[in-house]
C-alpha cells in the first residue's frame, strides 16, 4: 500500500524558463508536452493554424516547447497539465493541455487560478479555457485593445460581447481575451 508521503513527494510543479533548476526538464518532458499539445488541438484542427499530424504542426509545437516559458504540473513521470506562455505584454498564453484525466483537469485550473491571483498572464481564449477562465472570475479584455495586443491580427468583433472573429490557419475561430495585459 503507498503512504501518504509518496503521494506528496511525487508532484511538482515545474516553471521551465522561469526557473534555471527547472531548464533541465524542458527536454526529459518535451515528449510528453508535445503530445499533450498535439492531442488536445486535435479538435479544432491541429495547432497553430496548422493541419493537425502535418510537419509544421510538428515543427510549431517544437519551436514553441523550445521557446516559451512552460507551467507544467507532474505526478510521478507524468505530466498532467501544461501551459505556454510568450513575453507578449506581460506573459501571454498561447498554448495549454492537459493528459484528459479528471486530475489533468483540476491541475490545469490550479495553473489558471495561480495565474489570476498573481494577475501575471492573458491570452486569447475559447470553448472549455473560456468556460473555465468565467467560473474563476478572470476580467475580459475589450476588443478595441486587440489591435494593440494582437499587432498585425486581423479581428472583427462579434456584437459587443468582447467576443471576435480572426481567421487562424486559414479558418475563422471566435475567441475572447481574458487576463492581465502590461500595458
Amino acid at each position: 500500500m503507498e503512504k501518504f508521503k509518496d503521494f506528496i513527494l511525487n508532484e511538482k510543479i515545474l516553471s521551465i524558463g522561469l526557473n534555471s533548476e527547472h531548464e533541465k526538464h524542458r527536454e526529459e518532458l518535451r515528449p510528453q508536452i508535445h503530445d499533450m499539445i498535439r492531442n488536445s488541438y486535435v479538435k479544432i484542427g491541429g495547432y497553430g493554424g496548422h493541419a493537425s499530424g502535418s510537419s509544421e504542426e510538428f515543427s510549431e509545437i517544437h519551436s514553441d516547447i523550445s521557446n516559451s516559458l512552460i507551467k507544467a504540473i507532474k505526478r510521478g513521470n507524468n505530466v498532467t497539465a501544461v501551459n505556454m506562455y510568450k513575453p507578449q505584454f506581460g506573459r501571454k498564453s498561447i498554448a495549454a493541455a492537459t493528459d484528459g484525466t479528471h486530475q489533468g483537469k483540476q491541475d490545469f485550473k490550479l495553473i489558471k487560478r495561480e495565474d489570476k491571483g498573481m494577475q501575471r498572464s492573458w491570452g486569447e481564449v475559447s470553448g472549455a479555457v473560456e468556460r473555465h477562465a468565467a467560473e474563476i472570475g478572470m476580467p475580459t479584455i475589450p476588443t478595441s485593445l486587440a489591435s494593440k495586443l494582437l499587432p498585425g491580427k486581423s479581428i472583427t468583433p462579434v456584437g459587443d460581447t468582447g467576443h471576435y472573429e480572426r481567421t487562424i490557419g486559414g479558418k475563422k475561430h471566435t475567441k475572447i481575451m481574458v487576463g492581465y495585459p502590461k500595458l
